[in-house]
């Protein structure tokens, strides 16, 4: 584990992150420099991004009054953890700040290597992958599907009373995204749009949901 204080707020990084960013980005088959410089790029850029991400989370959280926000980051991405109750209307902005943030910072991030376009390879390749990042990973991130943040806006309108409804939205775009990742081979995709739908398939029947797909 990795912990240190970035505004305030605790930060947890977790071994398994740096394993799996490193697998996702192609370790196994790295065997030249080159190779091993744009996994290294790609790691760190996506460990800058999901923290960014979840800072705007727990700087939202924050504005709302919660003073012990905490961020936690595993696995493929992270968590703002909080510790007061908020409305649906502020759950819908707290999970929509991680992914907006996210986006804008790479949207600021092709507009200056545009502005100001840098020689060095393995910076070259540190900005391209965060741009990537970035924008990708936070546009399939407000995706309604259950955990994903926008799975928590999609709970959050339908509202407990139509829990059901989220559910179902979840599970119909989980299977059809899991569909198209298959259609172009992104193994690892399919595998977690699968445990997506698995798990809405479970809450739909009302088992409780896997532990690890909690979160924000």
């Amino acid at each position: 584990m990795i912990r240190f204080a970035l505004f305030g707020f605790p930060i947890v990084v977790h071994w398994m992150f740096w394993v799996n960013m490193a697998l996702l980005s192609g370790a196994i088959g790295a065997v030249t420099p080159d190779a091993m410089q744009a996994v290294l790029a790609s790691v760190v850029a996506g460990f800058i991004s999901i923290l960014i991400h979840e800072l705007g989370h727990a700087f939202t959280m924050r504005y709302y009054g919660d003073r012990q926000v905490g961020v936690l980051i595993y696995g493929f991405g992270g968590v703002a953890q909080g510790s007061r109750y908020l409305s649906r209307g502020q759950d819908i902005i707290v999970s929509a700040a991680g992914p907006g943030i996210q986006i804008a910072a790479g949207v600021a991030a092709f507009g200056l290597a545009m502005a100001f376009p840098t020689q060095i390879p393995l910076l070259r390749m540190l900005i391209g992958q965060f741009i990537w990042v970035s924008i990708f990973w936070a546009v399939l991130n407000l995706m309604p599907i259950i955990p994903l943040d926008g799975g928590h806006i999609s709970r959050a309108i339908f509202g407990p009373s139509r829990l059901r409804g989220a559910l179902i939205l979840s599970l119909v775009f989980a299977v059809g995204l899991g569909l198209l990742a298959l259609s172009v081979g992104s193994i690892i995709s399919v595998i977690f749009m699968g445990m997506f739908a698995f798990n809405n398939w479970k809450e739909l029947q009302g088992e409780p949901q896997t532990p690890w797909m909690h979160g924000r």
